[in-house]
């Protein structure tokens, strides 16, 4: 086992949860952050395939978890929430089945 690669993925599952909470919690500039950290991971995702799997799966895993608890605990009428909430909460959803798929190919290449 490659402990070197595993505890780098395990990093950018951390930082890919930090940043989901992040641009979710504080607005419009950690969410384009997270976005263009994430576009520079999948610039090289064909030789490191863990890196991007990571941090999209902790990202994914972390924004589609907070928004369904407020989702989830959220009770007419005192409270109500955007339309599009439940929208993004798929699209996280999506970004960490991504990730996950993108964990499953670095397996694959024997990269652990």
């Amino acid at each position: 086992m490659n402990w070197r690669v595993l505890l780098s993925t395990v990093g950018f599952l951390l930082a890919g949860a930090a940043l989901g909470y992040a641009s979710l919690a504080a607005g419009p500039l950690p969410a384009v952050t997270s976005i263009i950290f994430l576009v520079i991971l999948l610039a090289r995702f064909r030789s490191q395939p863990e890196q991007p799997g990571g941090y999209m799966l902790g990202a994914g895993l972390a924004g589609a978890g907070i928004l369904f608890k407020v989702i989830a605990g959220c009770l007419p009428p005192s409270c109500h929430y955007d339309i599009i909430t439940p929208i993004v909460g798929v699209v996280f959803i999506v970004v960490a089945l991504v990730g996950a798929a993108l964990l499953v190919r670095a397996v694959r290449q024997h990269r652990f």
